[in-house]
């Protein structure tokens, strides 16, 4: 077993903008509470946008959203102006912004959602030079606008072993945006992407069961700039080349794991967990 512990937590309560790094986080059987219950959909498709389709939703990016202690979400322009999650003045400024009708919606429990994707060319994968519509929530139940899972975790070691095969490029969690980030408690089982070996694994943090499934596939998204970031190919040609996992739909370029709760409870930074080597 190789043991971890709790380094940060993140939630994002906005589909595609900035989150907001955390002390606990409540996980529910289906989702993390306050997690991506909000997105922007495209009003004339009805469709939800999303950074993976940089030209125009990338700027998303630079925005950013919290979720207050009376349950309001608050979304920060770039240039610092403030707005409630739900009203008309939000959906105003974002329609500005991205030169299309969108409004943010929340979360509608068990309903079909799409959004759009462009891939870059990634050599050797399976989604390379193409645009794809994706499901949301596309591996758990319909309860919030993730991508696949309902937790998404990534390894600090791992973290370093990219930076070290990426030349000046600066790396950091936000361009993974990751729920749990995890720090080994020493070397052993923590060498390169030792967590791309990571599936169907058993884990516990206190009370809160997960089920560890697969590595996690990259999009454009970890190359895009924000906010203390530059915009930076590098990311996803480098995991291409290093960190390439095969899917039953084809090879991917992969970093961090997806999970699912199994059983609900609250996690807090300095937790630790197990991970069978």
């Amino acid at each position: 077993m190789t043991t971890y512990s709790i380094a940060e937590l993140w939630r994002y309560p906005v589909k595609s903008m900035g989150g907001e790094r955390v002390e606990s986080l409540e996980l529910r059987t289906s989702s993390i509470v306050g997690d991506r219950r909000w997105a922007v959909r495209n009003i004339e498709t009805g469709k939800i946008v999303s950074a993976k389709r940089p030209r125009p939703y990338g700027q998303l990016l630079s925005w950013s959203a919290r979720a207050e202690a009376d349950g309001r979400v608050v979304v920060a322009a770039p240039d610092g102006r403030e707005y409630t999650a739900g009203s008309g003045e939000l959906d105003a400024a974002l329609t500005e912004v991205l030169g299309e009708p969108v409004r943010l919606a929340e979360v509608e429990e068990g309903r079909e959602e799409t959004y759009g994707s462009e891939w870059p060319e990634i050599p050797g994968t399976v989604l390379s030079d193409v645009e794809v519509d994706l499901p949301v929530a596309a591996l758990t139940e319909k309860t919030s606008f993730v991508d696949a899972s309902a937790v998404h975790i990534i390894v600090n070691q791992s973290m370093t072993h990219l930076g070290s095969l990426l030349d000046g490029v600066k790396l950091g969690v936000e361009r993974f945006r990751p729920n749990v980030v995890l720090d080994a408690h020493d070397d052993t089982g923590s060498e390169g992407f030792a967590d791309l070996a990571w599936k169907d694994l058993d884990a516990k943090i206190g009370d809160v069961e997960l089920r560890i499934g697969d590595a996690t596939p990259r999009c454009v998204m970890t190359t895009l700039a924000q906010p203390g970031y530059e915009q930076a190919r590098s990311v996803l040609q480098v995991l291409a080349a290093t960190a390439r996992k095969e899917f039953d739909f084809g090879p991917f370029a992969c970093f961090g794991t997806n999970a699912e709760v199994t059983a609900a409870g609250t996690i807090n930074v300095g937790d630790t967990l197990a991970i069978p080597d």
